[in-house]
Order: structure tokens, then sequence, then C-alpha cells
């Protein structure tokens, strides 16, 4: 069986008798199989227990351990009572692990910021380590996943924070809304208990074997370029007025295991690579305090949709600075456009930072390719100019049999943006006309002409949004529930109002 089937079957099997919650339902298990950490917030009667129950069952031989902590609860309780024949007889402190916390594959901590500070800096070392230190010797955990859960969120000042932290995953649950799923919810009897088919139970041997596939799945540099603009947009919160900076930090130990979540959807659903659709996991991931989900949600959502986003800001600007001229003039004023990029040698645009070196592409080529579209393209070494050049492939290049001649070619992906150009899905924008004495390239026309080029970078930015989305169909990413396309979805109608906002604008205009 294909592993994306028979992550697919687990789901069905465990999501029975739960409605509502399927979201939380696809992250806890998403967890357990990266070896991470869940909090979910939420009140009492939300399926908080029952979901960390029905994990039991997707491991084979696993046990489990809930406990709902209180002020008075102490460490015996959580990590097993002190042995008094050893203590008694040789002396030794040791615990009787068994059937408590150290014993277990499953762990579902309720009420966990009640606890005292004895429990939880065992608990850290617990989570960090997945060992536990039990008199002299140290156990290694079998924990897959601890599941911690409370009504509120830990209380500022109260030494937490590190506790806080290691939860990658951050969930609410909330009482069912949909008055369909609620009626079902109540005439339906819900199992407490599930058992799986054999051929779906995950035996220890197995899940080790797919730690070391997670391993090799591949972050490609598209994905790169998305958590880099999340990153920015999320320092950009942080200044804004009302937040503060750690309103929105994110440490490098927390992105790390974002990536390796990341890989583990990716694995799961049967690729060997990182792709857009698991980026939706960053949704809770990345927040501090619920006030924030809301701005983490657009934040991550408008990162996906990034290349929709440049076109639109772009032609925004243009239009406040070049398209502002009065209706009685608006047929004969002449407007001069500078296409605020450096010109190489009279034909060519150079990237910033190229990785090989100094790198020029054919203006007049990159000015032919569809933004927001892939295209081939061809790299060469010219030994004159000391510089890659990058040619487009297209029908009727008039390089194009010779450039296929050279020793040095080298075939790469592009894909046009604002200003810049993607290839093999890493982003690199052109050099700017802000160095003194530098030729630049002006044009004029009228401003019905250049509406009509507005027009056509309009149109490219609906291109790259519906492209974003598509990949986002029903079944792309097994992890994804409707509620979290949804909310991409409800961003990229936001993009879609500015888009035909600006085309008013325009129309108004000319």
């Amino acid at each position: 069986m294909l592993i994306q089937d028979r992550i697919r079957d687990i789901f069905q099997c465990i999501s029975v008798g739960i409605y509502g919650k399927d979201a939380i339902l696809s992250k806890v298990l998403l967890c357990a199989i990266a070896g991470e950490n869940m909090f979910i917030l939420g009140p009492p009667g939300t399926a908080k227990s029952l979901i960390a129950r029905r994990l039991k069952s997707v491991f084979k031989d696993a046990k489990a351990f809930e406990y709902l902590m209180s002020r008075f609860s102490t460490p015996d309780e959580i990590f097993g009572p002190v042995s008094i024949s050893k203590l008694k007889n040789e002396d030794k402190y040791e615990r009787l692990v068994e059937g408590y916390l150290p014993d277990a594959s499953v762990v579902f901590l309720d009420e966990i910021w009640k606890a005292g500070p004895a429990i939880q800096n065992s608990l850290l070392t617990a989570i960090n380590e997945r060992v536990f230190k039990n008199g002299t010797s140290l156990i290694k955990l079998p924990m897959k996943v601890l599941i911690a859960a409370s009504n509120e969120l830990p209380e500022e000042d109260q030494g937490l924070e590190a506790l806080w932290d290691r939860f990658l995953i951050r969930v609410v649950s909330n009482s069912i809304d949909d008055e369909s799923l609620f009626f079902d919810m109540v005439k339906n009897e819900i199992p407490l208990e599930i058992e799986l088919p054999d051929n779906l139970v995950i035996h220890e041997d197995e899940y080790n074997c797919w730690q070391m596939e997670i391993k090799k799945i591949l972050i490609p540099d598209d994905v790169c370029s998305i958590v880099s603009v999340l990153r920015k947009q999320l320092i950009i919160e942080g200044d804004k007025e009302g937040h503060q900076p750690s309103d929105f930090y994110v440490s490098d130990r927390r992105w790390k295991k974002v990536f390796r979540l990341m890989q583990t959807s990716a694995f799961l659903n049967g690729r060997n690579c990182v792709d857009v659709t698991d980026l939706l996991i960053l949704y809770h991931c990345l927040w501090n305090d619920t006030e924030h989900i809301p701005i983490i949600i657009s934040c991550v959502s408008r990162s996906i949709l990034w290349q929709s986003d440049e076109i639109i800001m772009k032609v925004e600007s243009r239009i406040d600075k070049v398209l502002n001229v009065s209706p009685s003039k608006k047929t004969s004023k002449q407007i001069v456009i500078d296409d605020n990029l450096k010109l190489i040698d009279f034909f060519y645009y150079e990237l910033n930072d190229y990785s090989k070196g100094k790198c020029l592409i054919v203006a007049s080529e990159y000015k032919r390719m569809q933004p927001g579209s892939e295209t081939k393209g061809i790299l060469v070494y010219d030994e004159k100019k000391k510089a890659w050049i990058i040619h487009v492939m297209y029908v009727g290049n008039p390089f194009d049999s010779v450039l296929r001649s050279y020793a040095s070619t080298v075939i790469v992906r592009l894909k046009h943006i604002p200003e810049g150009i993607i290839i093999d899905g890493k982003k690199y924008f052109f050099q700017k006309n802000n160095d003194e004495g530098v030729t630049t390239t002006k044009r004029t026309c009228s401003p019905t002409q250049f509406a009509k080029e507005l027009y056509i970078e309009l149109d490219d930015a609906d291109n790259c949004l519906l492209d974003s989305l598509s990949r986002f169909e029903d079944g792309a990413n097994l992890l994804n529930s409707k509620d979290e396309v949804d909310l991409l979805r409800q961003e990229a109608l936001c993009f879609q109002k500015r888009i035909d906002i600006l085309r008013d604008r325009l129309s108004n205009k000319i």
C-alpha cells in the first residue's frame, strides 16, 4: 500500500465519531510521526482527550498515559512513585515508571499550566531529549508525541516560555459550529476506543525507518523563497504600532523543527520533496497569542501568494506615480516611463548575488517572458564578458542553435517575476539604476497605452493567483483540512479585490 493511501485510511479510522476536528486530528497524526509535540487550546468538552486516545491505536502495542493536572499534582502522579524497596534495600532513589509517562508512547496532559515547577522542569527534559532521569540511570522514552491541553495560555513572567516554545503545533479546539455536524454528534454514539486493521497499524521498526526517510526529503528553493518572504513579514508585523517584536519572534530552533514537520508532511503525501501545500502547517506553528492568529494566517497566505502580491504592489505604485493626470489632459499628456532596471552593455540586465558569479540575462528576451509562468532557459558562460549569460528558450530565438552547441550550456527553469527572475526555484532581482553615470532606459507613451500595459500586468497577477490556488485542489495534501485551504482562498479573494480596484482606477483615469 502506498504511504499516502495508508495515511488516508488511518485518518478515516481515527476520525470516526469525531466531528469538525479534521484539522486537529491531521496535525496530531503529523506530530506523532514527526516526533513532535502539540498544544490544544479549548474549553472542556471539545474532544481534546478523545483525540489523544484515538492516536494510541495507530501504533503497534502502544501505551497511553493521560492525566489532569492541578496545582496539587506531584511528580509521583506523572512519572511514577518512588520504589520503597529499592530505597530501603539498595539505597537507590528510583521510580516505578510502568504505567506512567516514561512508559507511554502517547501522552496527554490536561491543564498543563497548572502543574508545579518540579513537574514542568522534568517535562522540559522529556520533551527536549526524549529521556527521563530515573535515579542514576537515563531512560530512553518511547514517547512519540506529548499532547498538552488547557483552556488558557501560559501566564507571562512565570518561567513557562521554554516549555511553551517546545509545543511546535498549537491549535484551537472550539465547540461544533456546523448545525448538521452538531446533530450528527448528538444522535450518533461516539466510540471511545477504536481498533485499526493490522495492515494500517504502524510498527516500531517501520516508524524508525520512516524517520530516516523523512531526513532525505528535499527542501526546494521556491519553498525557501516563500519562507524568506514570511520571515520578513513577521518582522514588519512586530514593528507595527501596538505590537512587540517578541509577539512574532520565531527561534531558529523552532524554524528548524518547522522544516522537519514540512518534510514529514511531504513524506506522508508520498513525495520526495516539500512543496507549497505543506506550508499551510505554518498556520499553527508561529503564533504566541490567540489575538495574533489571524495575522499569522494572513502572513502565511500572503507569502504563499507572494508573486501576485508583488505584481499588485508594483502596479499600485506605478498608478500612483504615473497616472495621476486630470481628466481633461488624459488623452494628450505624454508620460515619461523609467524602466528602473540597470541596462548593462545596452542589452542585458544583471542579477544580484548570483551564486556562480556575474550573471546577465538578455533584456529583450526577459521582456518576452509571460510573467508568473515557467519556461526553459539556457545558461552559458561567456569568456569574453567573464559572466554567465541567460537566454530564454522560445521558438524563433536566433541564437537557439548556436547556444545548444556550447559545451558549457546548462538547461534551467525560469519564471518571470517583477524586476527579477526565478532560476530553478531560487529568486533573484536585477540591479537598478541607482548608480551615477549608468545608462537609463526611458520612453514616452500616452496614459491610454501605459494603462493597457498595466492591464496586462494585472492579468499576470490573476494568472499567478490561479496558478497558486490550483496547487491546493481537493486532496492535494492529505493533512490540509478544507477549512485551512478556505483560509488561503479568502486571502486570495482579498488579492482579487485589489486587482479589481486597480482595474477600476485605470478605467477611470483613461
